[in-house]
C-alpha cells in the first residue's frame, strides 16, 4: 500500500490520508516534501535586537544592508562584516516598545522612521550618516511610495492613527498641504491604519477593519481620490501584511490568514485554528510576515506562550503550508552584498571550514535571498546545511474490516541515512504507540517492522545536513492480522 506524505493541514481530520498534522523543517515540492536550509551567519552582532532592516542598491551597483536597533541605525561593512553606525544627529533614537523601524526607498533616499523620532533619511548615493528629513514632515509609523509621492500612514497627534498624508510631487521634503500635490486624508471608517503599499496608478491602505484604494486623479481637483474596497475587514497585525505583486498581498486577520481585498481564505480548515492555538494571543499584533523571494514562500514569525519565536510559511505557487522550529529574530528579504576571497578569512577559520558551496548566493552579490537576525543579533542567510526534517503521514486504516500487520516499508525518497517509525492505534482515537526508529537496509532499502494495529501512522526523520531533494510516500508491506 502506498501512503503519501501529504500537505501540512493540521486543522483537518488526522484520519484524512490527504493531510498531515506534523511536518517540521521541510519545504513543499510538487510531489511531496523537500529539504529546508538552515542558517549561515555572515556578520558580527548588532549592539542590540534588530527592529527593522532592508537593502539598497547604489548607483555603482553595490548592495548595502541597513539595520536599526531601538537607539541607532547601522550599515553592514562588507570589508570586515561589522556594523558601521550611521545614526544622524537626532540619535540616540527611541523606538517605542512594540514598534519597529519602517524603511522605504524613494529615489536615491532611504526614508527611515518610527512614530517617536523625527523621520531620518539616508543618502544611498553618497553614503555617510543619516540626517533628519527636511520640510517638517509628520512622524509616522508606516510609509510607502505611490508614483511620485511618499505616503505616510498612522501619524502622531489627534486622529493621526486614522490619517494618511503624502508629500509634494517628486519632492519628499515638501509637506505644505494643498501645494505641489501634498495633502492628507483622515479616514472616517475602518479604524486605524495598519499599513499600505503603492499600486499601479495609486495606493492601497489596509486598516484594522477595512481596506481602501486611493487612485491618482488630478483631473478631479484632488491629488488622490478614495474608494472603499472592503468596508468591514482588515488586519489586526500590521507587520503581517506582505505584498508579492500588483493586487496580490496576504495578511493575518482576526479569524485566520487571507489574501487580497476580497479576503480569499488561504488558511481556512487547513492551518487557521492550529495557528491561533499556537500563538501567544497577547502578541498577536506583533506577527511579522516576509516573502522569501527565492522559495516563493511567505513566512510569518509569531511568539508562542513559552516565549519562543516560531514560523509558519505559505507557498503561494503551490498553495501549501509549512513550519519550522528554527528560532529566529527579525526577518528580512535581502539581496546578498557578496563576499570577497579576503572576506572569507573573516567568516571561516580555514578553507575546509567553508560549509557553503562556492556557487552559493552568499558569495554572489545581488542575488535575492531570505535573511534573519539570530538570537544573538547576527545577520544570517537561510543558505546553510539542511535542517533535520520530520514528516508524518496521516493515521491510515489499511483495511476497514480488520487490523493490519506491517512487516516492512520502503520510503520513496532520494534521502539516505533516514529513519522511519510506525505509530499504531487499536481504534480511532486511541493513543499512538510508536515503534523503534528503524533505518533502511543498505541493499534493499526496506525498513523492517513488526507492528500490528488498526491504524498506522509513519514518521520519517531525515538527519541534519543530509543531501536530498524529495520525500513523496511510504510503500508499506502490510497484511490482515486476523483480528476484527
Amino acid at each position: 500500500m502506498n501512503i503519501p506524505f501529504p500537505p501540512f493541514e493540521p486543522d483537518k481530520s488526522p484520519y484524512d490520508v490527504a493531510s498531515s498534522n506534523n511536518v517540521v523543517n521541510a519545504l513543499p515540492v510538487a510531489n511531496g516534501w523537500g529539504p529546508m536550509a538552515g542558517l549561515t551567519t555572515i556578520s558580527a552582532a548588532l549592539g542590540s535586537e534588530c527592529l527593522g532592516a532592508t537593502y539598497v542598491r547604489t548607483a555603482a551597483g553595490n548592495y548595502e544592508v541597513i539595520a536599526g536597533t531601538r537607539t541607532a541605525l547601522y550599515r553592514l561593512n562588507t570589508t570586515d562584516y561589522t556594523w558601521t553606525n550611521i545614526s544622524g544627529p537626532a540619535a540616540p533614537y527611541g523606538v517605542p516598545l512594540n514598534d519597529y523601524w519602517t524603511m522605504t526607498r524613494y529615489g536615491d533616499q532611504l526614508v527611515i522612521h518610527n512614530l517617536t523620532d523625527a523621520i531620518q533619511v539616508y543618502d544611498v548615493g553618497s553614503g555617510g550618516v543619516c540626517s533628519t528629513l527636511a520640510g517638517s514632515p509628520p512622524k509616522a509609523k508606516y510609509s510607502w511610495v505611490a508614483g511620485d509621492f511618499l505616503v505616510l500612514g498612522y501619524l502622531e497627534g489627534t486622529d493621526g492613527e486614522k490619517t494618511v498624508r503624502w508629500s509634494g510631487m517628486n519632492n519628499i521634503e515638501y509637506w505644505t498641504i494643498g501645494k505641489q500635490g501634498a495633502d492628507l486624508q483622515v479616514l472616517p471608517e475602518g479604524d486605524e491604519v495598519m499599513g499600505g503599499f503603492g499600486e499601479q496608478g495609486g495606493f492601497t491602505v489596509i486598516q484594522r477593519a477595512g481596506m481602501q484604494y486611493f487612485p491618482f486623479a488630478p483631473s478631479s481637483g484632488f491629488t488622490f481620490t478614495r474608494t472603499v474596497l472592503n468596508p468591514k475587514q482588515g488586519t489586526l497585525a500590521p507587520r503581517s501584511i506582505v505584498s508579492i505583486g500588483p493586487g496580490r498581498f496576504f495578511y493575518l486577520s482576526e479569524d485566520g490568514f487571507f489574501g487580497g481585498v476580497e479576503r480569499q481564505p488561504i488558511g481556512a480548515e487547513r492551518v487557521d485554528r492550529w495557528f491561533l492555538d499556537q500563538v501567544d494571543q497577547t502578541y498577536l499584533a506583533d506577527v511579522q510576515g516576509v516573502a522569501d523571494p527565492f522559495e516563493k514562500i511567505v513566512w510569518w514569525k509569531y511568539r508562542t506562550p513559552g516565549g519562543s519565536y516560531n514560523r509558519l510559511g505559505y507557498d503561494w505557487q503551490l498553495d501549501r503550508w509549512c513550519t519550522t522550529d528554527l528560532q529566529v529574530g527579525e526577518m528580512v528579504a535581502l539581496a546578498t552584498p557578496g563576499i570577497t576571497w579576503d572576506g572569507l578569512d573573516l567568516l571561516y577559520a580555514t578553507i575546509d571550514a567553508v560549509d557553503e558551496p562556492y556557487d552559493s548566493r552568499v558569495f554572489t552579490g545581488g542575488r535575492p535571498t531570505f535573511a534573519t537576525f539570530t538570537t544573538d543579533n547576527k545577520l544570517a542567510y537561510f543558505t546553510g546545511s539542511n535542517l533535520e526534517a520530520t514528516i508524518d503521514t496521516a493515521e491510515v486504516e489499511m483495511d476497514s474490516m480488520t487490523r493490519s500487520f506491517v512487516s516492512g516499508a520502503r520510503v520513496i525518497t532520494d534521502a539516505t541515512g533516514f529513519t522511519l517509525q510506525d505509530g499504531v492505534q487499536a481504534f480511532h482515537g486511541d493513543t499512538v504507540t510508536w515503534s523503534t526508529a528503524n533505518s533502511a537496509h543498505s541493499r534493499t532499502g526496506l525498513v523492517p517492522f513488526r507492528s500490528d494495529g488498526r491504524l498506522h501512522k509513519f514518521r520519517l526523520i531525515v538527519p541534519e545536513a543530509a543531501s536530498w531533494s524529495v520525500a513523496s510516500a511510504v510503500n508499506v508491506n502490510a497484511q490482515p492480522s486476523g483480528e476484527q
